[in-house]
């Protein structure tokens, strides 16, 4: 006697046996992605694949039938990172002129760049073993100069040096500089930028 289940249009309704495997294979990619964002905000910057798998508690041969390299981990990282920038891309500034729209945007930036510098620093790291990677840091340089353009005038968007000077003092590799390399605390560096953009802005 066929056990297997048909549905109306003909088609067999695959086994829930399936449904059981799909549920634990995505349960278990999820706890390598996990694995490898954890360690990377604890201070592992390139932590190797052993190491991951051994903090989401599968096999290494495990690692990498879900994922055929750490570069493709790393890609679905930065996707999945793609996703969290959008609701800062479409934040709306109620500064009364684009001045202080600029500068609202500071604190804006700086949350965001606390709350991924971890990552963005992995994706420096790994970024000459990856095509991917270097593309992705492009474009998302590109990202922040156009958050930038979109707050200023044509006429003071069309000034490049004045351009490009805001755009490096309000840039992620300032904002990492000032807060790793220079050890300064959070609001020192938020002062320090708004201190820059004022000048730059007078």
């Amino acid at each position: 006697m066929n056990t297997t289940a048909i549905r109306l249009n003909g088609s067999p309704v695959a086994p829930a046996t399936n449904d059981g495997r799909l549920k634990r294979s995505v349960a278990t990619r999820k706890k390598i992605l996990q694995a490898l964002t954890a360690l990377t905000y604890e201070g592992f910057l390139s932590p190797t694949a052993e190491q991951v798998a051994m903090r989401a508690d599968v096999g290494l041969r495990t690692v990498f039938r879900h994922f055929d390299d750490m570069d493709s981990l790393y890609r679905e990282i930065n996707t999945d990172l793609e996703l969290k920038v959008q609701p800062l891309l479409k934040t709306r500034l109620g500064g009364a002129t684009w001045q202080e729209r600029v500068l609202q945007s500071i604190e804006i930036r700086s949350d965001f760049y606390e709350s991924y510098a971890a990552m963005y620093l992995a994706s420096q790291v790994h970024r000459h073993e990856s095509d991917f990677l270097t593309q992705n840091l492009m474009d998302s340089a590109r990202q922040q100069r156009d958050l930038l353009q979109r707050l200023l005038p044509a006429a003071v968007a069309k000034n490049s040096t004045l351009l490009n000077a805001l755009d490096l003092v309000l840039s992620f590799e300032t904002w990492i500089r000032l807060r790793r390399e220079q050890g300064l605390a959070l609001a020192q560096a938020r002062d320090v930028v708004r201190l820059a953009v004022k000048a730059l802005l007078a």
